[in-house]
């Protein structure tokens, strides 16, 4: 169970990297009202977390 959340993490990090890179559009404007550096520290913390779980549980 905790490999599949570990994976769970590692594609909504990757998610949130990939839309901070392509920048606010029409409906994920919301998401950069505070920047850009929170979106970046999230999508860390998520993949670190991810990829610690997925690694330990394998």
């Amino acid at each position: 169970m905790k490999k599949v959340i570990g994976i769970f993490f590692i594609v909504i990090g990757a998610l949130l990297a990939f839309i901070t890179k392509l920048g606010p559009a029409g409906k994920t404007s919301w998401m950069f009202t505070y920047g850009i550096w929170p979106l970046i520290i999230v999508a860390a913390i998520l993949l670190i977390t991810g990829m610690s779980l997925y690694n330990r549980n394998r």
